[in-house]
């Protein structure tokens, strides 16, 4: 199988070396990722020329977006994968914040070239947990059929305090309202988020990440399937 590995965290982020030496057991593995961190940058891409390195045979640094990086690998490099793979993010994409997210605007670039995608995203404080599930969880997306063109799937794994997943869900994503603590001092503007308005449905992303599962969604470029 021919892969291609992109993310938003930038080429030296640990997980991604994890992720491709993993993904080396399904196939032939081209790595194209960003040169710095491109959390929040959802499907941005760069107008006008975008410098990039050749890291190795099969590796490529790209001074840009992830987004950047799926067009320069399907386009520039003239790569047919069968599977393309964004991710693993440290840090969840679960409701609205799918919206924002690079780690799904990567995946939903490749869908819209019509290649099969996966967004992966997981607690950003530990990552032991994807570490020992993230094949178990590649593995029951391959052997239940569930890659598609027409959409992507978001795979965000349980909170850290888990010790393994309890299972699988299928779930949906909903756009929740946020609260948020908001700090203003001289020259700067910090917002955290402290919980939601809205009741969080029993079958979105959200409430089964909370309650230890694996939540897998589809998600398309128009909106959730």
């Amino acid at each position: 199988m021919r892969i291609l590995l992109v993310n938003d965290d930038g080429i030296d982020a640990p997980l991604l070396a994890f992720v491709r030496k993993t993904l080396e057991q399904y196939g032939t593995v081209h790595t194209v990722a960003p040169k710095v961190e491109q959390s929040g940058k959802s499907m941005a891409l760069t107008m006008g020329d975008i410098p990039y390195e050749k890291i190795d045979e099969r590796t490529y640094m790209v001074d840009g977006t992830p987004t950047d990086c799926v067009s320069f690998a399907l386009h520039g490099l003239n790569l047919e994968p069968q599977l393309v793979v964004s991710g693993i993010n440290r840090g969840y994409n679960l409701g609205m914040d799918t919206k924002y997210s690079g780690t799904v605007g990567a995946a939903l670039q490749a869908s819209y070239d019509k290649y099969d995608s996966i967004a992966f995203s997981a607690d950003h404080r530990n990552d032991q947990l994807v570490r020992d599930s993230f094949r178990n969880v590649l593995d029951f997306i391959l052997e239940n059929d569930m890659l598609s063109p027409d959409y992507i799937l978001n795979v965000n794994f349980p909170l850290d305090k888990f010790n393994s997943p309890k299972g699988i869900k299928d779930t949906r994503m909903y756009f929740l309202r946020s609260k948020f603590n908001v700090e203003m001092t001289d020259g700067l503007f910090k917002k955290r988020r402290k919980g939601f308005i809205d009741d969080i449905p029993k079958d979105s992303d959200i409430q089964a990440v909370n309650e230890g599962y694996v939540s897998i969604s589809k998600l398309s470029l128009g909106n959730d399937c």
